[in-house]
């Protein structure tokens, strides 16, 4: 590991953890005021023929995904949340308190990168804003083939992450590469997750440019970059259920 990457790891913690002391899971204005649409639309079809599936939610935070996810779990099943911050699985254990779901869900403090799971264990994985913050390309690699070996067949992963990341000083206007741990391009992004999900179903393959501004570093920024979307099934197309051939055609 680099002094970069430690630099931007302790940059990102810090962040997320002022964050979260200064947001409320869903309230308005923030990122954390609901889960990613096609998240809760790729379980709720993956339910119709695994209905009590074992999810996991890969740098969990305080239950952005994991919270309205358990709450579908109505006929059984449960949400394993990692996340690398002890406050972060604190609070998640709160909302689920909160919103009535603690049995359904158990927090895990460990680092994404470095997490073992299980083969077989999963039927739905959720890495939202997660691999991004992994230490190199090939540390990316392998925690995919990880998620797939823990993956059961019919499986279906959720992928979103930034790529091509730089950030604009507010203030001075300068421009400089994202402070971020893995800032893959984009193309570069893709062309790994198409060549890692090769004998997989892709449900989803998009990139949509996004800008945000956020207080980091004690600075006012905005980052700019792309957003890519990504999702797959762990079952070739043929045999696919008909659910599924279908949301490969509309996506």
């Amino acid at each position: 590991m680099c002094a970069s990457f430690d630099t931007a790891r302790e940059s990102e913690n810090q962040y997320h953890q002022q964050f979260y002391k200064d947001n409320k899971l869903f309230e308005d204005g923030s990122w954390m005021s609901r889960p990613t649409p096609l998240v809760m639309e790729l379980l709720e079809r993956l339910q119709q023929y695994t209905p009590a599936p074992h999810v996991l939610d890969l740098a969990c935070g305080v239950g952005r995904h994991a919270i309205p996810v358990a709450q579908k779990l109505e006929h059984g099943g449960k949400v394993t949340g990692v996340d690398l911050l002890e406050d972060a699985i604190q609070q998640l254990q709160q909302y689920a308190d909160e919103y009535q779901v603690a049995d359904r869900i158990e927090g895990v403090m460990n680092d994404v990168e470095h997490y073992h799971i299980e083969q077989q264990q999963f039927d739905y994985m959720i890495a939202t804003g997660c691999l991004e913050h992994l230490s190199s390309e090939q540390a990316l690699r392998d925690t995919l083939e990880n998620m797939q070996e823990g993956t059961r067949t019919g499986g279906i992963h959720f992928i979103s992450m930034t790529s091509s990341v730089q950030q604009l000083d507010q203030q001075s206007g300068a421009a400089e590469e994202g402070n971020i741990e893995l800032n893959l391009s984009t193309e570069r992004l893709l062309e790994v997750l198409d060549t890692v999900y090769a004998d997989w179903n892709i449900l989803a393959r998009k990139a949509v440019a996004q800008a945000i501004e956020e207080n980091k570093d004690e600075k006012e920024i905005e980052l700019q970059g792309n957003w890519v979307t990504f999702a797959a099934s762990k079952e070739p197309l043929q045999q696919e259920p008909a659910l599924l051939r279908q949301v490969a055609q509309t996506e």
